[in-house]
């Protein structure tokens, strides 16, 4: 029992544990409903939504993602974008390199959700959101026009820490959370990361065992999401992140794939971006069993 405000370090020590939040940390409001989402038609024919709030936990300001639905008759798969930023910064508006665009032209949505960074909560609070944006797309999203059993996760970099972490279907109530919509699986069916780091969130925890808790790596099972990581061979984060998560997820009998990017730097600076985009709209199509949408002009 806390008899004081709690401190980071004791709101680590909670969820860890599993246990309850503070009342006024646990307190939720509804978060957005389809009814009354307002969205533009681009130039393309993409519907899209800007800032739905899919959670507003209590002490906390509403989390937001934006929505981009590819246009036909029918449910269409959706993919999760998670941002990059080193969990510090960061902006869920933009996916990078024309990611968004291109799911669209395979017939795939793209919901790319912003989550706390570290300096307003401490992880796992980041994957909790994550899996709130989750349930909130299997919810809400077949009334705005998405299949709920075709769901895939990516991330670039700090993003793809959490799209592998949401990727191995967690079970442990603290890393799931309760943020959010509940009451149905934040489960996906298949992760991309780009240039994804896959070690600790607590790397400097005091304690071992949180530290190994706190990284994808350590939540290999099975059951997990098939896999592509794309890292670029000139990182120097190292792209053994990548390589060794997709070594342990293959020894555990996962389809996963490890792609090195010749020549890339961090954020694949240095090369042409375009096939990396490529390989990863086909990736989720094949993936997502998606088909290209016609577009009226």
């Amino acid at each position: 029992m806390i008899d004081r405000a709690p401190t980071q370090a004791d709101l680590v020590a909670m969820l860890a544990r599993g246990d309850d939040l503070p009342p006024e940390l646990a307190t939720q409001q509804e978060p957005d409903a389809a009814s009354g989402l307002e969205s533009d038609l681009d130039a393309r024919g993409d519907l899209v939504y800007t800032d739905i709030a899919y959670a507003r936990p209590g002490g906390f300001r509403p989390l937001v993602l934006d929505l981009r639905v590819p246009p036909g008759d029918g449910p269409v798969p959706v993919v999760l974008y998670l941002h990059g930023g080193a969990f510090l910064w960061g902006s869920h508006h933009g996916p990078l390199f024309g990611v968004a665009e291109a799911l669209a032209d395979k017939g795939i949505a793209t919901a790319s959700a912003q989550y706390r960074l570290s300096g307003e909560a401490p992880f796992p609070a980041n994957l909790h959101d994550v899996h709130a944006a989750l349930r909130w797309l299997r919810v809400v999203g077949p009334e705005l026009g998405l299949d709920p059993d075709r769901i895939g996760a990516m991330g670039e970099s700090a993003g793809g820490f959490l799209a592998c972490f949401a990727g191995m279907r967690l079970t442990d109530p603290a890393l799931v959370g309760r943020v959010g919509l509940l009451g149905v699986e934040a489960r996906v069916e298949a992760v991309v990361g780009w240039y994804s780091y896959t070690g600790s969130a607590l790397e400097e925890h005091p304690d071992p065992a949180v530290a190994s808790w706190a990284s994808p790596r350590s939540h290999v099972t099975p059951d997990a999401a098939p896999m592509l990581l794309l890292h670029g061979d000139a990182d120097g984060m190292g792209m053994e992140h990548s390589s060794d998560l997709v070594e342990a997820l293959t020894a555990a009998g996962v389809e996963a794939e490890f792609s090195p990017v010749a020549g890339a730097d961090h954020v694949f600076a240095g090369v042409d971006p375009a096939p990396v985009v490529a390989a990863t709209a086909a990736y989720f199509a094949e993936r997502l069993d998606a088909r290209p949408r016609s577009r009226s002009n």
